[in-house]
């Protein structure tokens, strides 16, 4: 990393004129297998250089101040990401990789892992994995969702709020229009607040716009309309180092409960809904890959994106 007499910070191929604060990590969740996808996005593809969708979160979350990137892995890519971004990150000092396989066997305290164990044990379980290798306040993203510049740089003032106000859990949400497919109805959890303050998410199926003012789905068997501007989450959540003991609490609850059936998973929303969580807003546009047809709309908003002037035409100057 070097810094010129303006003031601005260079890594590689980033510049921008931010004084980059320590203590500040990003835990990427890319250890799901794509079974309805049809493959392993998050290796493939997406932008005019070969780029993935993890490489745009990876460049979004240096140039809003990250330095740390913690990847969630399996076994079959640890490899993969450890070769690729230790090459991308010899000569810049300051950023810090570090590559985390989910281990089913990870934190079972007395208990034994069953036999017939497959699947891991979920999304809470996989960021208690990470404990070791985070020492600050954190973000949590998955790696084949594009997020936006905006949502990370929202993410990381928000992480700086909670420390100076004692927040232990934080999520940023995004308007609801601005994560619809163009190709059928949709999942989300809308959430419902009390000012900053998340009370509940309630999971919404089927949403497609109706109108410029109107998003409908179906909550509970029962058809629901929200206005444009319904805040909804997509696991875009920020924490303070505590939330490990209270991970590690309510793990050993859970083990307690399900340690014999084999598809329970400790779920990281279900565990957020129990406490205090703060809530703000990004007007990013968010989009994902669920199956293999949505490549090529992912791929052209990309595509316009470079083409704006958002990122460069090859994000790691290749």
């Amino acid at each position: 990393m070097l810094k010129e007499e303006d003031g601005t910070v260079k890594l590689g191929v980033l510049s921008y004129c931010q004084k980059i604060s320590m203590n500040k990590s990003v835990i990427i969740m890319a250890g799901g297998m794509g079974s309805r996808y049809g493959g392993l996005k998050q290796v493939d593809s997406f932008g005019p250089n070969n780029e993935s969708i993890l490489d745009y979160s990876i460049y979004d979350s240096i140039r809003a101040g990250f330095d740390k990137i913690i990847i969630l892995s399996s076994p079959k890519l640890k490899n993969y990401f450890v070769e690729k971004y230790n090459t991308l990150f010899q000569n810049k000092d300051k950023i810090i990789l570090d590559v985390v396989i989910q281990d089913p066997s990870y934190g079972l305290y007395n208990h034994e892992l069953p036999v017939d164990r497959i699947k891991p044990w979920g999304t809470g379980h996989a960021i208690l994995c990470c404990e070791n290798s985070v020492d600050e306040s954190f973000i949590t993203i998955n790696a084949d969702d594009f997020y936006g510049f905006g949502a990370f740089k929202k993410a990381y003032e928000t992480l700086v709020y909670m420390e100076k106000n004692n927040i232990q859990i934080s999520t940023i949400s995004y308007f609801i229009e601005n994560t619809l497919s163009e190709n059928g109805g949709v999942s989300r959890g809308v959430c419902i607040k009390d000012g900053n303050k998340l009370i509940d998410i309630e999971e919404t199926h089927g949403l497609i716009k109706v109108d410029d003012r109107i998003v409908e789905g179906t909550f509970d068997n029962k058809k629901v309309r929200h206005p444009i501007g319904t805040q909804v989450a997509m696991n875009l959540f920020g924490f303070q180092k505590s939330i490990f003991k209270i991970l590690n609490t309510e793990f050993k609850s859970f083990l307690s409960n399900n340690i014999n059936n084999l598809k329970s998973e400790f779920l990281l929303p279900e565990i957020i809904g129990k406490k205090n969580v703060h809530i703000d807003v990004t007007d990013e546009n968010w989009f994902g890959v669920t199956y293999k047809e949505d490549s090529d709309t992912v791929k052209e908003k990309i595509k316009k994106l470079v083409e704006t002037g958002s990122y460069p035409s090859s994000l790691w100057n290749k």
